[in-house]
């Protein structure tokens, strides 16, 4: 084992005692290892829960009650019967006439934006031009007589 001298402690800092940096290829190797081992945890996890989600879930239900909440809904729910229709005749038949009523609205208030906006366009095309005000005249500044390039290029340019 080395000690360490005066000289290596009062050179603390310096770029010649400092090691070169990794190369290029090798950060990006070390990077890429990094992002398969994490990639690896999450499907480990997504394996085990699949595997275990009912056990794991009845664990933290016991020990943490109240993180049970946060853990996503394994199974079906108890009231649901897969092989049941979610609705009956009565039930989607109300639904259709529902929508059909409410297209039938949308079709009401889409024709009166249709004739307002064509009102508000007539009116705008037969305003009289006495109705609409005169803008005042623009001034117009004479403009100075052009110079010579060897004229301007002699004088000084003086601020305004």
């Amino acid at each position: 084992m080395r000690t360490a001298s005066v000289h290596t402690l009062h050179a603390f800092g310096r770029k010649g005692d400092q090691p070169d940096p990794p190369s290029l290829i090798r950060r990006m190797l070390v990077t890429v290892i990094r992002f398969m081992v994490t990639l690896l945890i999450g499907i480990g996890a997504t394996l085990a829960w699949q595997s275990y989600g009912e056990v794991a879930r009845g664990m933290v239900a016991t020990r943490a009650p109240t993180l049970a909440r946060w853990l996503p809904p394994t199974g079906w729910p108890a009231s649901v019967n897969p092989a049941q229709p979610a609705y009956n005749l009565d039930t989607l038949r109300l639904n259709i006439e529902q929508l059909a009523a409410r297209q039938d609205l949308m079709a009401q208030s889409f024709a009166t934006l249709l004739a307002i906006e064509m009102d508000i366009r007539q009116k705008m095309a037969f305003t009289p031009a006495s109705a609409v005000p005169a803008s005042p005249p623009a001034t117009v500044q004479p403009s100075r007589p052009a110079q010579s390039r060897t004229q301007a290029s002699n004088r000084p340019l003086a601020l305004q």
